[in-house]
């Protein structure tokens, strides 16, 4: 469907530039790629590391803990006794529920973290995508969808410099 309303949408242009005799400045841009390299979303990236860390290591530290406990059971040649073996393995269940309780709670949340921040890195992008079309006169920008795009037309590299240069300035 999409394809076919771009076919359209291309017909239409081709169709007001030879009637008009207009010029019309059309530009694509790759916003995965922009918001893969966009300087914004590695400071994003940054922000959720130095947030995140000490609970990735808490859990890492934890698994420790676990292996640890596994390795007094698997190691156990009939050295503990019966009593003491069963207070292991009680206490391997409960680090082990602890530690996918933990791991589940650390994935959740960093996920809904890391959607807020690259909701703005999107939102960011998108607006100097606009501001970029507008301050180079282009009459239409394209995005996904595109089967094709001459590098002519490929203004991708030229909105991630200003990208740059916006973050140069904050």
């Amino acid at each position: 469907m999409k394809k076919l309303a771009l076919s359209l949408l291309f017909s239409g242009l081709l169709c007001l530039k030879t009637s008009f005799a207009a010029d019309i400045k059309v530009g694509f841009v790759d916003i995965p790629y922009l918001i893969d390299k966009a300087p914004q979303a590695q400071a994003a990236s940054n922000r959720l590391e130095t947030e995140f860390a000490p609970r990735q290591a808490g859990i890492k530290a934890q698994k420790r803990a676990l292996a640890e406990l596994r390795g007094k059971l698997d190691g156990d040649d009939g050295e503990l006794a019966e009593s003491e073996r069963a207070t292991v393995e009680r206490e391997f269940r409960k680090t082990e529920r602890r530690v996918k309780r933990d791991e589940q709670e650390f994935r959740e949340e960093l996920n809904i973290q890391k959607n807020q921040e690259f909701k703005q890195v999107r939102i960011y992008v998108l607006d100097a995508i606009a501001s970029f079309a507008k301050e180079h006169s282009y009459d239409l920008i394209i995005s996904d969808g595109v089967l094709f795009a001459n590098k002519n037309v490929d203004v991708t590299e030229q909105v991630l410099r200003e990208l740059h240069l916006a973050s140069d300035v904050k």
